[in-house]
């Protein structure tokens, strides 16, 4: 269950055993490599999947790659994640964004390439999706920032070939029938999300004892997830700021 929580922030197991030393703590008083591993065993059943020498050749990987530096304190194995190893760690982990700037208009986007240009169109489908839209209908698309300059920026740096076109709604608009905000809590499945969140409080917020990495995983698997659209755009309650705060109270104890 761990990994497979892990595995939506981090790749390989080498980048899942840097996450879990930042979420955990670097020091294990253990003897060695291999006193490491028996420390996540007591701490966690995360790596049961994985042998003693997968372990460490992923430890190797990281101090190779100058993620993480390696010395030994007495009987302990002490690590420390390097300033190159906080960069990785920071574009793994997603950031709440508490501040959400909004020109007050949704924008569709629709193109047409032509067939045989295949690979760049779904290049830039991955592109709008990774830029925050969502998507309506075949070859429409929704995004609640203007993506104009963004856009054409990419598409121009791709050469990127036929006609992108660009328009946009208001808040109080409609696709069809359709309000803007319904289709919006669709498209962007923002009733999961918000059961997500609603859960996580459940799960901790009545109870002091819980494991860091655990917590830390459930929050940054949910906030992976979350489109973090502007304020205006979402329902009324929608619990991912309760979620923020009471991930951060519970990370500072």
């Amino acid at each position: 269950m761990f990994l497979q929580v892990a595995d939506k922030t981090a790749e390989t197991l080498t980048d899942t055993l840097l996450y879990m030393f930042f979420v955990w703590g670097a020091s294990f008083g253990k003897h060695g490599s291999l006193g490491v591993h028996r420390a996540f065993e007591e701490a966690h059943e995360a790596l049961d999947d994985f042998n003693y020498q997968q372990i460490k050749r992923a430890l190797s990987n990281l101090v190779q790659n100058e993620y993480i530096t390696r010395s030994s304190v007495r009987s302990a194995l002490e690590i420390e994640i390097t300033k190159l190893g906080k960069k990785r760690i920071a574009s793994m982990i997603p950031t709440y964004q508490e501040k959400r700037p909004w020109d007050g208009h949704v924008y569709l986007i629709s193109y047409d390439i032509p067939n045989q240009a295949n690979a760049a169109r779904n290049l830039l489908r991955k592109y709008i999706r990774r830029t925050g839209g969502a998507l309506l209908q075949e070859s429409l698309w929704l995004n609640p920032y203007n993506p104009l300059e963004l856009l054409g920026e990419f598409t121009r740096a791709h050469h990127i070939g036929g006609t992108l076109l660009i328009s946009k709604l208001g808040k109080d608009g409609a696709i069809g029938t359709e309000s803007l905000l319904s289709l919006i809590c669709r498209i962007y499945a923002l009733d999961d999300l918000t059961e997500r969140y609603d859960a996580f409080l459940k799960k901790y917020g009545n109870t002091q004892r819980f494991s860091p990495v655990t917590l830390t995983l459930d929050y940054f698997s949910i906030l992976k997830t979350d489109p973090q659209l502007p304020f205006e755009l979402l329902p009324k309650n929608f619990p991912a700021k309760q979620a923020f705060h009471l991930f951060q109270i519970l990370t500072k104890q």
